[in-house]
């Protein structure tokens, strides 16, 4: 019978834990071209929920609240809170120093808008750009096909709402 008492009193933090671990986990479907070539339009992605506290780095792929328009949108995070972000005709600068993409990133270079046609609600950032504190500079990988920081500056970190996992 002790033992049956022992499992009694561990049970309900064994039935906790897994319950947050489920919880920290949710899939969603990309629906948009921003993220071509590494993120498809209707992959499935899996990713980490932020509950509490989640740590971000720069090319970590989120899913975020945009500043402009709705839903759930995925780009990729290249700038940190008090950098100075400009995009050059030859790539990406943070602090004056030309930015490496990882090896795991076959998109090229991140570069300008091509377009002159700003979305509605959008506008196009001046380079360079400091990022505010509590920011973050995100970009998706299609470049010529992604509206982001390019358009709105820097994101709030309270609208990032998780990390795409393997991405």
């Amino acid at each position: 019978m002790s033992g049956f008492l022992q499992l009694g009193r561990w049970l309900p933090s064994v039935v906790i834990v897994v319950c947050l671990l489920g919880c920290t986990k949710t899939q969603m479907r990309q629906k948009s071209s921003s993220m071509e070539p590494t993120i498809k339009s209707g992959e499935i992605l899996e990713v980490k929920k932020r509950l509490t506290s989640l740590t971000f780095a720069r090319w970590d792929a989120v899913v975020f609240e945009p500043p402009i328009g709705t839903g759930l949108w995925v780009s990729r995070i290249v700038g940190l809170p008090g950098e100075l972000v400009e995009i050059r005709p030859d790539g990406l600068y943070i602090d004056g120093r030309a930015v490496s993409l990882p090896p795991h990133l076959s998109i090229g270079a991140y570069q300008l808008p091509k377009s002159v046609v700003v979305p509605q609600g959008a506008k196009k950032i001046a380079f360079p750009y400091k990022i505010p504190p509590r920011h973050y500079f995100l970009l998706g990988d299609n470049v010529s096909n992604s509206l982001d920081s390019r358009y709105w500056g820097g994101l709030e970190e309270s609208k990032i709402l998780g990390k795409v996992l393997g991405k």
